[in-house]
């Protein structure tokens, strides 16, 4: 029994009240009484029960905050190595354009050497023609000084058979 159910029970068990009581009211107040000290004990086992409730609730839940963590790390993780991929890849870029100068450079010299290799080519082209050239003149002088030497060797010979 709690406190107040012993109060009650010596207030009733008490000759002065006794009589003053009438049967239907200490029947509602009996029942207030346990509804009362009904009440007492659920509000004191309140927090154990919250605190069952919390245990309940923390492993029930835990497994799923669980795996959703590792996801979490392993989605960073991704992010991460793309993040770096595309730092690296900016930086390359980056030295891309730096060395755009150089780039330059290397077709104006490109521009250059071809410009040298036609001139050479010319040059050369010129030199064989002056060459063929020659060749044809010195052909055809030597063929006029063949034919000349005929001649004259045949006119010698036409001469002295018309002097014998």
């Amino acid at each position: 029994m709690q406190g107040g159910d012993i109060r009650y029970n010596m207030m009733t068990t008490s000759s002065l009240f006794r009589e003053a009581q009438d049967e239907e009211m200490e029947l509602k107040v009996k029942k207030v009484a346990e509804r009362l000290s009904e009440s007492m004990n659920i509000v004191a086992n309140e927090p154990s029960l919250a605190f069952f409730r919390i245990q309940e609730h923390v492993r029930k839940s835990l497994p799923q905050l669980v795996e959703q963590k590792h996801e979490v790390i392993e989605t960073q993780q991704k992010v991460q190595g793309a993040s770096f991929d595309t730092e690296y890849a900016t930086h390359a870029v980056k030295s891309l354009h730096k060395s755009s100068v150089h780039f330059q450079n290397i077709q104006e010299l490109m521009k250059n050497a071809m410009f040298m290799k036609q001139q050479i080519d010319y040059e050369e082209d010129r030199k064989l023609q002056k060459k063929a050239q020659s060749t044809k003149h010195k052909t055809a002088r030597d063929d006029i000084e063949v034919s000349v030497s005929r001649n004259v060797k045949e006119m010698a010979t036409s001469k002295s058979d018309n002097q014998l």
